[in-house]
């Protein structure tokens, strides 16, 4: 996106600055990104054609006739699934000589769900694959946050090679969930096949939920509540949040040649405190339990489904752990993201990228590497062409567009072109798109280059 010349660049590098003197995103059209990623299985790796008798339908890893090792080998040791949504309010920027300024109003969705390959053994093979072993579920783990921002930034052109920019941006936390994992362990005895449970782990909620517990003031179930029964109330609470918060960007564009540039930047630096319809779950210690029976899953002529399974297996645990409620305020951190990269223009209108991007999720870290080729075949149309290494996958092809008529910009680009080609064979989907208005665009001359971001 940044080398398509766009005014939603300095969202990934606050020292970005647009050609243009000002622009305008259109209020919520202005500005939309949706993506979903998963680190090792596709759509394809769950559900799929059979094969002999039931080569005519499609069959799920839950099948009698699946081999379920075939799934397993497909796990890393750390997996997760990564949905996200950004989408913009209000936003727009003007130059004032060598600054440019820039205002945004966003709205946010961020979730990562974590999860270890020994907990999909465990579910699917059962204690017997840890007989006197260990199972480690220490990377179990979940974020899901919904929150706005207000930004305000500033890029300023400190010499005709250098670019420095910061942002300010005020939060307001929507709702959020946060499970904190500071090592689990299972342990199953050889001989009884009794499981030891050795857990550290904190689930925190802002939301319209109520945690019921009994007499003995243990958990019994988590519903939402009364008052939030309703369309109305539900779209009141997501647009008066009440947990406040703030983080910063910041970035650098660096040109040390007539044709080379370098750019860095790092984003969402802060943290919210959440401070409404808080509660807490904590459980800490040692626990024994003998575990479940899964295996009427398995069995064709059983009527048990896997969620039955799985609300037995939460009742079991919630039985084991007791975990203590508690209604006390907490603090998140965002997920800080580091972009290194840098460009070659092979010619004023064609120039060769590669970006490093790197984000941090707890105690996890995704990264991924793009390398690109942009174009601009008139002033009023460019297109880029990508490659991507994400998601221990290496068919992420990516594609952008931007077409201009008048003050009208429109754009659009994937990193995922083949994912939005064949879906149930991508491991990642998503796209940015929206319209913005500019106004007192220059020519493009080689000084005036984009730095890569």
């Amino acid at each position: 996106m940044y080398h398509m010349r766009l005014p939603q660049a300095n969202l990934m590098n606050p020292a970005s600055q647009q050609y243009c003197d000002f622009y305008l995103n259109i209020p919520v059209a202005g500005a939309t990104s949706v993506t979903v990623s998963s680190s090792s299985v596709a759509f394809n790796d769950l559900i799929f054609p059979g094969t002999g008798e039931y080569s005519d339908s499609l069959i799920t890893i839950l099948h009698p006739s699946y081999n379920i090792d075939d799934f397993l080998v497909k796990l890393q040791k750390k997996n997760h699934i990564a949905p996200s949504l950004s989408t913009n309010i209000l936003s727009f920027g003007f130059r004032s000589r060598n600054l440019y300024f820039h205002f945004g109003v966003m709205e946010h969705v961020s979730s990562y769900f974590g999860y270890p390959k020994d907990l999909m053994v465990l579910m699917f093979k059962g204690n017997s694959a840890f007989a006197g072993g260990r199972a480690d579920l220490s990377s179990l783990s979940l974020d899901a946050t919904a929150y706005g921002s207000f930004g305000v930034g500033v890029s300023a052109r400190v010499s005709d090679a250098l670019s420095l920019g910061i942002r300010a941006k005020f939060l307001s936390g929507v709702a959020n969930a946060a499970l904190k994992n500071h090592g689990t362990y299972l342990t199953v005895n050889e001989e009884d096949y009794t499981h030891t449970l050795e857990a550290d782990l904190s689930m925190n909620f802002s939301a319209p939920v109520e945690i019921r517990t009994d007499s003995a003031g243990n958990v019994e179930d988590i519903v939402l509540k009364d008052d939030y029964d309703t369309p109305e109330n539900i779209l009141y609470y997501l647009t008066h949040p009440d947990n406040p918060g703030f983080a910063f960007d910041v970035g650098a564009e660096y040109r040390f040649a007539e044709r080379f540039q370098v750019s860095a930047s790092v984003l969402d630096l802060g943290m919210i405190r959440w401070k409404r319809d808080v509660s807490n779950l904590v459980s800490k210690g040692q626990f024994v339990y003998r575990g479940i029976d899964a295996s009427p899953v398995f069995d064709v002529n059983d009527t048990t489904t896997l969620d039955d399974v799985a609300e037995q297996l939460l009742d079991s645990l919630v039985d084991i752990f007791q975990p203590s409620v508690e209604h006390e305020a907490y603090t998140t951190s965002l997920s800080p993201k580091l972009f290194i990269g840098g460009t070659y223009s092979v010619t004023p209108s064609v120039r060769l990228g590669v970006l490093s991007r790197t984000e941090f999720r707890q105690k996890n870290i995704i990264q991924s590497f793009t390398f690109s080729a942009n174009t601009s075949v008139k002033r009023w149309l460019n297109f880029t062409f990508s490659y991507t290494l994400a998601n221990n996958a290496y068919n992420n092809i990516g594609v952008g567009l931007s077409l201009r008529g008048g003050p009208i910009q429109f754009y659009f680009m994937t990193d995922y072109a083949l994912g939005l080609a064949f879906p149930d064979k991508s491991r990642a989907l998503g796209g940015w798109f929206g319209l913005n208005l500019l106004f007192g665009c220059k020519e493009r001359v080689m000084d005036d280059l984009p730095l890569f971001h």
